[in-house]
């Protein structure tokens, strides 16, 4: 037989009572009790059931992530930072990987609330919005739209948008080319491409866009990608594309004997460690990723605290900034 409550009462010399509230964190309680407890439940080896535990305190301090894909360094970083932030706050991060799949991601939802996750943090958009309204716990969107009552916490996008065309036409280019990611998903990302274009065209360029398909998240299908745009029109003096990308806008162009910045002037988007990673580090559209890591966890967690109620209107804002390097 395994070790019980009664087991550590008797050597504590407390009433099982005591134990649990020690376990629970309830009742008022000497400290030299708390400490009698916890001394007996270390030298007996005994670890409390957490389940009953949650179900007492009606919480689990487990919080839910699905991401579409843990591979992508915005992603990757922001796993990083949010999980922090949560650890800091006492709860726990149960991370899912989506890979725009809309039957891993329904699977996922289901599981996180059959696990009974205190909340939910989605950066994923495979289904319709009607599947996260149904969704009983604490939701907050990052970078996406789901729907009513759902907060969404993004980059100022439009800024993003607007400081790297200012950039490049600042750089002197005439023809440019902007590359961004499947536009069908509602994402407030997608704002910085409308944005740019509108500058660009404002100051008589060109701006031709390119979507990259959903499911494309290899490097060595992004410079494919780029090496068919760069074949086909010779003129191009300026591109925009998220860092990855833009890392292999740089490998293209080396390999196709096309000098950077001198030839091509190159801004990239997100402001990750991948940016540092070419051979010329790109100037870039840097997000804010832990301000975007503690607005999202903190939203979070004061509607699991049932402190704060949002609208479908609510969408926090955080700003960008443009870091200027080799590459315009």
């Amino acid at each position: 037989m395994g070790v019980n409550i009664k087991d550590v009462a008797h050597k504590a010399g407390v009433s099982v009572t005591t134990v649990s509230r020690v376990l629970n964190n309830r009742g008022s309680l000497s400290e030299k009790t708390k400490e009698k407890v916890n001394a007996a439940m270390r030298e007996l080896n005994y670890y409390p059931n957490q389940v009953a535990v949650n179900l007492f305190k009606r919480r689990t301090q487990l919080v839910g992530m699905i991401v579409p894909d843990v591979s992508h360094p915005f992603y990757a970083a922001e796993i990083k930072y949010i999980e922090r932030e949560l650890y800091a706050a006492g709860y726990k991060l149960m991370l899912c990987n989506s890979e725009d799949s809309n039957t891993r991601e329904s699977e996922y939802l289901n599981m996180l609330q059959c696990n009974k996750v205190d909340g939910i943090i989605i950066a994923s958009h495979t289904l319709h919005l009607e599947d996260y309204s149904r969704v009983i716990l604490p939701v907050v969107a990052l970078d996406r739209y789901l729907g009513k009552n759902i907060p969404t916490v993004s980059s100022d996008h439009e800024q993003g948008g607007r400081l790297a065309a200012v950039e490049l036409i600042a750089c002197g280019c005439k023809n440019i080319v902007q590359i961004m990611g499947y536009s069908q998903v509602p994402t407030p990302s997608n704002e910085r491409h409308i944005f740019f274009e509108q500058e660009i065209k404002k100051s008589g360029a060109e701006c031709s866009t390119f979507e990259l398909p959903l499911n494309a998240f290899s490097f060595s299908e992004y410079v494919a990608f780029v090496e068919n745009i760069l074949k086909r029109d010779k003129k191009i003096d300026g591109i925009f594309a998220a860092d990855n990308i833009a890392c292999a806008v740089c490998k293209v162009a080396s390999n196709m004997g096309i000098n950077i910045p001198e030839r091509l002037k190159l801004v990239g988007y997100d402001g990750t460690e991948i940016s540092l990673m070419p051979e010329k580090s790109l100037t870039t559209i840097k997000q804010n990723i832990d301000m975007i890591s503690k607005t999202t966890v903190e939203t979070l967690i004061s509607m699991i605290n049932e402190s704060a109620v949002f609208s479908t209107e609510t969408h926090i804002k955080i700003p960008v900034e443009i870091v200027r390097r080799e590459t315009s």
